[in-house]
């Protein structure tokens, strides 16, 4: 029983000091903030993708002011670094906005159709954002 208590003991310590070591070598994440836009105007409720070349995506829902943050991951906020392909989709704010929306009532964004025609999908949106630094006014122009 010692030799395994030992044995156990000497794996875990090598395991925390290769855990320790690899930390620093993952993707450079820089936050990102902005607005959400279409003529001039904010568009609440879009969630907003960022889809990298390669890596992990980053997303964020645009509030009441077209504002949004991007997260990458549950305890990230931001979006690596590197050229992104962006993508929106219109959020219900909660879920009596959704059945209304399901009835053709409530309050979605006027030029929803256009919006989603044009940029509701990762292979059809013309928009890329190149992030290289942090950033807090990025215009996200759905015109």
């Amino acid at each position: 029983m010692a030799t395994f208590l030992r044995a156990a003991a000497t794996a875990l310590l090598f395991l925390a000091l290769v855990g320790a070591g690899g930390c620093s070598d993952g993707p450079k994440i820089v936050s990102v903030s902005g607005t959400v836009t279409r003529n001039g105007q904010p568009v609440p409720h879009m969630t907003v993708n960022f889809e990298p070349a390669t890596g992990r995506p980053s997303w964020g829902v645009s509030d009441e002011s077209g504002r949004f943050t991007l997260e990458y991951d549950a305890s990230t906020k931001g979006a690596v670094v590197g050229t992104h392909k962006v993508w929106v989709a219109w959020r219900p704010a909660s879920p009596k906005e959704e059945i209304d929306a399901a009835k053709g009532r409530g309050k979605k964004p006027a030029d929803l159709g256009a919006i989603q025609q044009k940029y509701g999908a990762v292979d059809k949106s013309p928009l890329r954002v190149e992030v290289t630094e942090p950033v807090q006014n990025l215009d996200i122009k759905l015109d």
